[in-house]
């Protein structure tokens, strides 16, 4: 199985135990054969992802 074919779901709940998200990873391969990571919103949309901060 390649890592490429796993598309991991994810559903966030708010304080009421209500979905407030839902979510998934996407793993794709360039044409230089890198990998590169998305987060997708439930209607496709990518999202941004945040920066690790150091130091803080």
């Amino acid at each position: 199985m390649q890592i490429t074919s796993l598309k991991p779901q994810i559903v966030a709940f708010d304080q009421d135990n209500h979905i407030r998200d839902r979510l998934s990873y996407s793993v794709d391969l360039d044409a230089h054969g890198r990998y590169s990571f998305s987060i997708l919103h439930e209607a496709n949309e990518t999202l941004a992802i945040p920066a690790l901060v150091y130091g803080a």
